[in-house]
């Protein structure tokens, strides 16, 4: 039986890295096309907490709709929340900001009012129960270093959920909703650190 988070069934609640304004922009812009794909931490806080039903759309005065992570993209990179984030964690200038994991549960907070956790050390079973519960957890792989969101948890088959906004990555065509992780690739291959979404 598969237990996760609530709209982790809904393709809708998946979202890719690879068509928002920054990276579009970086892509185009850059020649040899090294230096993009840089916002995976954002979409998958993004879409953490819209696979947890909750409400993750920026309103404007006008009819545009911005991309949410785009919005969180641009919040932690914003030269007058620097001070702040330094308070959490000092990094060196050039580390963008995005890529600190101490800094989410701030963020998030400031961009949608969510609230979640940067915790340490995590095992395999603790994140199962956390996703059967309702929750949703970012974690950073090794290989590539790249974020992905883990959803629900597959109690027959062992099996961690995901969703991995970088899905043109994966040779099988797939794509990056609902990939699958066991034990074995977790202890392997996953960071020791993680950001747990509040239900």
């Amino acid at each position: 039986m598969i237990k996760g988070t609530e709209c982790w069934k809904e393709r809708s609640a998946y979202f890719s890295q690879s068509n928002n304004p920054t990276e579009t922009f970086l892509k185009t812009t850059l020649k040899d096309r090294a230096g993009w794909l840089v916002s995976c931490g954002p979409t998958v806080s993004v879409g953490c907490l819209a696979v947890m039903g909750k409400n993750v759309e920026i309103a404007c005065p006008g009819v545009y709709k911005p991309q949410p992570e785009e919005v969180l993209m641009d919040y932690f990179n914003d030269p007058r929340n620097k001070k702040t984030l330094n308070s959490i964690r000092f990094v060196a200038d050039a580390i963008t900001k995005n890529r600190v994991p101490q800094y989410y549960p701030h963020a998030v907070y400031a961009v949608f009012g969510h609230r979640s956790n940067f915790r340490w050390g995590m095992s395999f079973m603790s994140i199962a129960a956390y996703v059967g519960k309702g929750c949703a957890v970012q974690v950073c792989l090794k290989v590539p270093d790249h974020y992905v969101g883990i959803i629900a948890y597959d109690d027959e088959k062992y099996e961690l959920l995901y969703n991995d906004p970088w899905g043109e990555r994966f040779p099988d065509k797939r794509g990056g909703w609902q990939r699958r992780m066991g034990q074995r690739e977790f202890e392997d291959n996953v960071q020791n650190f993680f950001i747990v979404y509040e239900v």
